[in-house]
Protein backbone atom coordinates (compact mmCIF):
# COMPACT_ATOMS: atom_id res chain seq x y z
CA UNK A 1 0.00 0.00 0.00
CA UNK A 2 1.62 3.44 -1.04
CA UNK A 3 2.27 5.62 2.06
CA UNK A 4 0.37 8.23 2.69
CA UNK A 5 0.14 11.74 4.93
CA UNK A 6 -0.87 10.89 7.96
CA UNK A 7 -3.81 12.55 7.79
CA UNK A 8 -5.20 10.38 10.95
CA UNK A 9 -3.32 12.91 12.65
CA UNK A 10 -4.57 15.89 12.01
CA UNK A 11 -8.37 14.28 13.57
CA UNK A 12 -6.72 13.50 16.89
CA UNK A 13 -3.88 14.31 19.38
CA UNK A 14 -0.68 14.09 18.03
CA UNK A 15 0.76 10.92 19.76
CA UNK A 16 2.89 11.90 23.25
CA UNK A 17 6.33 13.28 22.60
CA UNK A 18 9.52 12.23 24.48
CA UNK A 19 11.77 14.40 23.00
CA UNK A 20 12.37 16.76 25.93
CA UNK A 21 12.63 14.14 28.04
CA UNK A 22 15.49 12.73 26.49
CA UNK A 23 16.93 16.03 25.08
CA UNK A 24 16.84 16.80 28.96
CA UNK A 25 18.62 13.93 30.30
CA UNK A 26 21.39 13.96 27.89
CA UNK A 27 22.33 17.35 27.71
CA UNK A 28 22.51 16.66 31.10
CA UNK A 29 24.91 14.20 30.90
CA UNK A 30 26.95 16.37 28.36
CA UNK A 31 27.24 18.94 30.65
CA UNK A 32 28.03 16.79 33.41
CA UNK A 33 31.19 15.36 31.35
CA UNK A 34 32.15 18.34 29.66
CA UNK A 35 32.60 20.26 32.97
CA UNK A 36 35.42 17.41 34.52
CA UNK A 37 37.03 16.52 31.56
CA UNK A 38 39.69 15.37 31.06
CA UNK A 39 38.62 13.35 34.58
CA UNK A 40 42.09 12.98 35.63
CA UNK A 41 44.27 14.11 38.44
CA UNK A 42 41.50 14.01 41.69
CA UNK A 43 42.64 15.29 44.85
CA UNK A 44 40.84 16.99 48.04
CA UNK A 45 40.65 20.46 47.92
CA UNK A 46 43.29 22.50 49.60
CA UNK A 47 40.50 25.53 50.42
CA UNK A 48 37.42 23.90 52.80
CA UNK A 49 34.36 22.21 50.63
CA UNK A 50 31.97 24.66 48.95
CA UNK A 51 34.56 28.05 50.08
CA UNK A 52 34.13 29.47 46.62
CA UNK A 53 30.09 30.06 47.55
CA UNK A 54 31.13 32.74 49.81
CA UNK A 55 34.02 34.15 47.53
CA UNK A 56 33.28 37.91 46.47
CA UNK A 57 32.31 38.39 42.82
CA UNK A 58 33.46 38.26 40.29
CA UNK A 59 36.89 36.89 41.63
CA UNK A 60 37.45 34.69 38.90
CA UNK A 61 36.05 36.38 35.72
CA UNK A 62 36.36 36.35 31.84
CA UNK A 63 33.30 37.65 29.41
CA UNK A 64 33.70 34.91 27.00
CA UNK A 65 33.36 32.22 30.25
CA UNK A 66 30.33 34.09 31.01
CA UNK A 67 28.80 34.12 27.73
CA UNK A 68 29.32 30.50 27.74
CA UNK A 69 27.87 29.76 30.96
CA UNK A 70 24.72 31.69 30.15
CA UNK A 71 24.33 29.90 26.52
CA UNK A 72 25.25 26.31 27.55
CA UNK A 73 22.31 26.43 30.05
CA UNK A 74 20.01 27.83 27.80
CA UNK A 75 18.65 24.06 26.03
CA UNK A 76 18.78 22.85 29.08
CA UNK A 77 16.42 25.34 30.61
CA UNK A 78 13.94 24.83 27.68
CA UNK A 79 13.95 20.68 27.55
CA UNK A 80 13.64 20.42 31.45
CA UNK A 81 10.37 23.22 31.02
CA UNK A 82 9.16 21.52 28.19
CA UNK A 83 9.34 18.13 30.01
CA UNK A 84 7.65 19.10 33.22
CA UNK A 85 5.25 21.04 31.14
CA UNK A 86 3.38 18.11 30.60
CA UNK A 87 2.75 16.96 34.20
CA UNK A 88 2.33 20.49 36.20
CA UNK A 89 1.00 24.34 35.52
CA UNK A 90 2.81 26.69 33.73
CA UNK A 91 4.30 28.52 36.75
CA UNK A 92 5.32 25.79 38.60
CA UNK A 93 6.81 23.92 35.58
CA UNK A 94 9.19 27.24 35.45
CA UNK A 95 10.14 27.17 38.84
CA UNK A 96 11.39 23.82 38.66
CA UNK A 97 13.11 23.87 35.89
CA UNK A 98 15.27 26.74 37.11
CA UNK A 99 15.84 25.02 40.39
CA UNK A 100 16.92 21.99 38.66
CA UNK A 101 19.22 23.82 36.53
CA UNK A 102 20.91 25.43 39.73
CA UNK A 103 21.13 22.24 41.02
CA UNK A 104 23.13 20.42 38.07
CA UNK A 105 25.44 23.70 38.43
CA UNK A 106 26.24 23.22 42.08
CA UNK A 107 27.19 19.56 41.65
CA UNK A 108 28.98 20.58 38.33
CA UNK A 109 30.82 23.24 40.38
CA UNK A 110 31.23 21.61 43.04
CA UNK A 111 33.04 18.62 41.92
CA UNK A 112 35.28 20.63 40.11
CA UNK A 113 36.53 21.91 44.00
CA UNK A 114 38.43 17.80 43.29
CA UNK A 115 39.80 18.77 40.38
CA UNK A 116 43.10 20.93 40.21
CA UNK A 117 42.85 22.29 35.93
CA UNK A 118 38.84 23.33 36.83
CA UNK A 119 38.21 26.47 39.04
CA UNK A 120 34.52 25.98 41.34
CA UNK A 121 32.81 29.54 40.67
CA UNK A 122 29.61 30.85 42.20
CA UNK A 123 29.13 33.29 40.04
CA UNK A 124 29.07 29.98 37.52
CA UNK A 125 26.43 28.74 39.16
CA UNK A 126 24.68 32.73 39.14
CA UNK A 127 25.14 32.83 35.03
CA UNK A 128 23.96 28.86 34.59
CA UNK A 129 21.24 29.41 36.39
CA UNK A 130 20.62 32.64 34.35
CA UNK A 131 20.62 30.78 31.19
CA UNK A 132 18.35 28.07 32.68
CA UNK A 133 15.91 30.56 33.08
CA UNK A 134 16.24 32.09 29.75
CA UNK A 135 15.74 28.87 28.23
CA UNK A 136 12.71 28.16 30.36
CA UNK A 137 11.10 31.26 29.72
CA UNK A 138 11.83 30.84 25.85
CA UNK A 139 9.74 26.84 25.84
CA UNK A 140 7.31 29.31 28.03
CA UNK A 141 6.48 31.69 25.32
CA UNK A 142 7.11 29.52 22.10
CA UNK A 143 4.92 26.29 23.74
CA UNK A 144 1.62 27.30 22.88
CA UNK A 145 -0.84 24.23 21.60
CA UNK A 146 -0.84 25.81 18.61
CA UNK A 147 2.85 25.98 17.69
CA UNK A 148 3.33 22.43 19.25
CA UNK A 149 0.86 20.62 17.72
CA UNK A 150 2.45 22.19 14.23
CA UNK A 151 5.93 20.76 15.47
CA UNK A 152 4.71 17.43 16.56
CA UNK A 153 2.71 16.97 13.23
CA UNK A 154 5.46 18.30 11.05
CA UNK A 155 7.97 15.43 13.22
CA UNK A 156 5.35 12.50 13.08
CA UNK A 157 5.05 13.21 9.08
CA UNK A 158 9.28 12.81 8.73
CA UNK A 159 9.98 10.04 10.98
CA UNK A 160 8.60 6.84 12.56
CA UNK A 161 6.26 7.63 16.45
CA UNK A 162 7.41 6.27 19.94
CA UNK A 163 9.88 6.95 22.27
CA UNK A 164 12.56 5.16 21.37
CA UNK A 165 12.56 6.67 17.65
CA UNK A 166 12.41 10.37 19.35
CA UNK A 167 15.40 8.91 21.80
CA UNK A 168 17.01 8.21 18.06
CA UNK A 169 16.42 11.49 16.72
CA UNK A 170 17.78 13.47 19.68
CA UNK A 171 21.26 11.01 19.17
CA UNK A 172 21.10 11.83 15.79
CA UNK A 173 21.03 15.37 16.44
CA UNK A 174 23.75 15.24 19.38
CA UNK A 175 26.05 13.33 16.62
CA UNK A 176 27.07 17.08 15.06
CA UNK A 177 28.46 17.93 18.42
CA UNK A 178 31.26 15.26 17.69
CA UNK A 179 32.16 16.91 14.36
CA UNK A 180 32.59 20.45 15.53
CA UNK A 181 36.25 19.55 16.08
CA UNK A 182 37.58 20.81 12.47
CA UNK A 183 41.17 19.24 13.49
CA UNK A 184 39.02 15.82 13.31
CA UNK A 185 38.05 14.02 9.95
CA UNK A 186 34.99 14.48 8.55
CA UNK A 187 33.07 11.60 9.77
CA UNK A 188 35.90 10.12 11.32
CA UNK A 189 37.12 10.32 15.38
CA UNK A 190 41.10 9.40 14.64
CA UNK A 191 43.95 12.04 14.51
CA UNK A 192 46.85 11.64 12.30
CA UNK A 193 50.03 13.48 13.93
CA UNK A 194 52.96 13.71 11.88
CA UNK A 195 54.96 10.95 12.16
CA UNK A 196 54.79 6.81 13.48
CA UNK A 197 54.51 6.40 17.19
CA UNK A 198 57.17 4.25 18.03
CA UNK A 199 57.52 1.13 19.31
CA UNK A 200 54.25 0.48 16.93
CA UNK A 201 53.91 -3.16 15.64
CA UNK A 202 51.96 -3.31 12.44
CA UNK A 203 50.07 -6.08 11.76
CA UNK A 204 50.93 -5.33 7.64
CA UNK A 205 54.29 -5.44 6.78
CA UNK A 206 53.74 -1.55 5.58
CA UNK A 207 52.67 0.52 8.85
CA UNK A 208 51.51 3.66 6.65
CA UNK A 209 49.34 1.10 4.77
CA UNK A 210 47.32 -0.13 7.70
CA UNK A 211 46.97 3.24 9.48
CA UNK A 212 45.61 4.33 6.10
CA UNK A 213 42.93 1.61 6.04
CA UNK A 214 42.13 2.00 9.17
CA UNK A 215 41.47 5.96 8.75
CA UNK A 216 39.54 4.86 5.56
CA UNK A 217 37.63 2.38 7.52
CA UNK A 218 36.81 4.74 10.00
CA UNK A 219 35.07 7.09 7.81
CA UNK A 220 32.98 4.21 6.11
CA UNK A 221 31.90 2.96 9.15
CA UNK A 222 30.78 6.21 10.51
CA UNK A 223 28.69 7.27 6.98
CA UNK A 224 27.20 3.35 7.51
CA UNK A 225 26.25 4.13 10.71
CA UNK A 226 24.06 7.27 9.96
CA UNK A 227 22.85 5.97 7.51
CA UNK A 228 21.16 3.16 9.19
CA UNK A 229 20.12 5.01 11.75
CA UNK A 230 18.53 7.86 9.47
CA UNK A 231 16.89 4.80 7.91
CA UNK A 232 15.17 3.63 10.85
CA UNK A 233 13.70 6.82 11.88
CA UNK A 234 12.15 7.81 9.31
CA UNK A 235 8.34 7.50 7.95
CA UNK A 236 8.88 6.73 4.70
CA UNK A 237 11.91 5.55 1.88
CA UNK A 238 11.88 8.57 -0.40
CA UNK A 239 12.89 10.69 2.79
CA UNK A 240 15.88 8.64 3.14
CA UNK A 241 17.47 10.92 0.55
CA UNK A 242 16.61 14.21 1.29
CA UNK A 243 17.71 13.38 5.18
CA UNK A 244 20.90 11.90 4.06
CA UNK A 245 22.15 14.69 1.85
CA UNK A 246 21.02 17.74 4.55
CA UNK A 247 22.87 15.80 7.61
CA UNK A 248 25.88 15.57 4.75
CA UNK A 249 25.42 18.93 3.70
CA UNK A 250 25.43 20.45 7.61
CA UNK A 251 28.58 18.63 8.14
CA UNK A 252 30.58 20.10 5.32
CA UNK A 253 29.22 23.50 6.81
CA UNK A 254 30.19 23.25 10.08
CA UNK A 255 33.56 21.47 9.22
CA UNK A 256 33.95 24.68 6.56
CA UNK A 257 32.83 27.33 9.26
CA UNK A 258 34.91 25.84 12.50
CA UNK A 259 37.82 25.53 10.00
CA UNK A 260 37.91 28.85 8.59
CA UNK A 261 37.13 30.52 12.15
CA UNK A 262 39.29 28.68 14.38
CA UNK A 263 42.04 26.49 12.22
CA UNK A 264 45.97 28.12 11.29
CA UNK A 265 45.54 28.18 7.26
CA UNK A 266 48.08 25.66 6.92
CA UNK A 267 45.72 23.48 8.43
CA UNK A 268 41.83 24.27 7.04
CA UNK A 269 41.78 21.30 5.21
CA UNK A 270 43.17 19.08 8.39
CA UNK A 271 40.01 17.45 8.66
CA UNK A 272 39.81 16.37 5.01
CA UNK A 273 41.80 13.88 3.01
CA UNK A 274 41.69 11.24 0.41
CA UNK A 275 41.78 8.35 2.67
CA UNK A 276 38.32 9.89 4.24
CA UNK A 277 36.79 10.74 0.81
CA UNK A 278 37.64 6.99 -0.01
CA UNK A 279 35.83 5.40 3.13
CA UNK A 280 32.72 7.70 2.18
CA UNK A 281 32.12 7.13 -1.31
CA UNK A 282 32.94 3.28 -0.47
CA UNK A 283 30.35 3.40 2.35
CA UNK A 284 27.85 5.10 -0.31
CA UNK A 285 28.39 1.83 -2.66
CA UNK A 286 27.28 -0.23 0.69
CA UNK A 287 24.52 1.46 1.85
CA UNK A 288 22.27 1.18 -0.81
CA UNK A 289 22.55 -2.63 -0.26
CA UNK A 290 21.87 -2.55 3.45
CA UNK A 291 19.29 -0.39 2.59
CA UNK A 292 17.33 -3.57 1.23
CA UNK A 293 17.19 -5.00 4.63
CA UNK A 294 14.04 -5.60 6.44
CA UNK A 295 13.84 -3.50 9.85
CA UNK A 296 15.57 -5.73 12.78
CA UNK A 297 18.60 -7.05 10.36
CA UNK A 298 19.25 -3.61 9.35
CA UNK A 299 19.58 -2.23 12.60
CA UNK A 300 21.48 -5.36 14.31
CA UNK A 301 24.13 -4.37 11.12
CA UNK A 302 23.87 -0.69 12.31
CA UNK A 303 25.13 -2.75 15.38
CA UNK A 304 27.79 -4.30 13.91
CA UNK A 305 29.16 -1.34 12.37
CA UNK A 306 29.05 0.61 15.71
CA UNK A 307 30.87 -2.11 17.19
CA UNK A 308 33.55 -2.20 14.46
CA UNK A 309 34.07 1.52 14.40
CA UNK A 310 35.01 1.10 18.06
CA UNK A 311 37.64 -1.99 17.03
CA UNK A 312 38.98 0.48 14.59
CA UNK A 313 39.44 3.54 16.73
CA UNK A 314 41.01 1.02 19.54
CA UNK A 315 43.42 -0.13 16.88
CA UNK A 316 44.31 3.22 16.19
CA UNK A 317 47.97 3.57 17.51
CA UNK A 318 47.91 7.72 16.96
CA UNK A 319 46.47 9.42 20.26
CA UNK A 320 46.57 13.30 20.02
CA UNK A 321 47.87 15.45 22.88
CA UNK A 322 45.66 18.18 23.67
CA UNK A 323 49.02 20.11 23.12
CA UNK A 324 49.02 18.43 19.18
CA UNK A 325 45.74 19.13 19.26
CA UNK A 326 45.66 22.80 19.90
CA UNK A 327 49.03 23.77 18.09
CA UNK A 328 46.40 23.46 14.86
CA UNK A 329 44.44 26.65 16.46
CA UNK A 330 44.77 30.07 15.39
CA UNK A 331 44.59 31.05 19.59
CA UNK A 332 44.95 28.16 21.76
CA UNK A 333 43.42 28.87 25.23
CA UNK A 334 40.99 27.63 28.07
CA UNK A 335 37.98 27.56 25.98
CA UNK A 336 39.61 25.89 23.02
CA UNK A 337 40.73 23.27 25.10
CA UNK A 338 36.81 23.10 26.87
CA UNK A 339 35.69 23.31 23.17
CA UNK A 340 38.26 20.42 21.95
CA UNK A 341 37.23 18.44 25.22
CA UNK A 342 33.68 18.41 23.87
CA UNK A 343 33.80 17.02 21.37
CA UNK A 344 36.28 14.41 22.00
CA UNK A 345 34.25 13.41 25.04
CA UNK A 346 31.15 13.01 22.82
CA UNK A 347 32.79 11.35 19.94
CA UNK A 348 34.00 8.40 22.81
CA UNK A 349 30.34 8.68 24.27
CA UNK A 350 27.82 9.03 20.58
CA UNK A 351 28.89 5.39 20.04
CA UNK A 352 27.61 3.61 23.19
CA UNK A 353 24.59 5.80 23.72
CA UNK A 354 23.63 4.45 20.21
CA UNK A 355 23.78 0.91 21.14
CA UNK A 356 21.56 1.48 23.36
CA UNK A 357 18.96 2.79 21.30
CA UNK A 358 19.20 0.05 18.96
CA UNK A 359 18.99 -2.54 21.46
CA UNK A 360 15.69 -0.65 22.51
CA UNK A 361 14.85 -0.10 19.33
CA UNK A 362 14.92 -3.64 18.23
CA UNK A 363 13.29 -5.33 21.36
CA UNK A 364 10.41 -2.67 21.39
CA UNK A 365 9.57 -3.46 17.33
CA UNK A 366 10.13 -6.91 17.30
CA UNK A 367 7.37 -7.19 20.34
CA UNK A 368 5.14 -5.26 18.33
CA UNK A 369 5.80 -5.78 14.54
CA UNK A 370 5.18 -2.35 13.50
CA UNK A 371 4.90 -2.31 9.99
CA UNK A 372 7.80 -0.04 8.27
CA UNK A 373 9.15 -0.07 5.02
CA UNK A 374 11.79 -2.23 3.46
Amino acid sequence: MPWQTPIALLAREAPRSYLSRHVSWIYALIILLISLYPFSSWRWPVSPLWAFLSYPTPYYHSHVDDALNVLAYIPLGGALFSLLRSRLAAFWAFLLAIILGACLSFLVESLQMFLPTRVPSNLDIYHNTLGTIIGAWMAWGIGSRTIMRRFNLLRHHWFVEGGWADFGLVLLLSWFLTQLDPAIPLFGVVFRPVGLPQPFQSPLADPSLFLQLLEAGDAMLNLLIIGLLVSLLVQHRRFWPIIMLSIIAVALVIKLAMAGMLLKPFALFQWLNWRTVSGLLAAMVLLPILLKLVLVPRALTCALAVLTSLAVDWLWPLKASAGAALALFRKPNVQLTNFNGMSHVMADLWPWLLLVFLAGFVWHYSRHHHPRWL
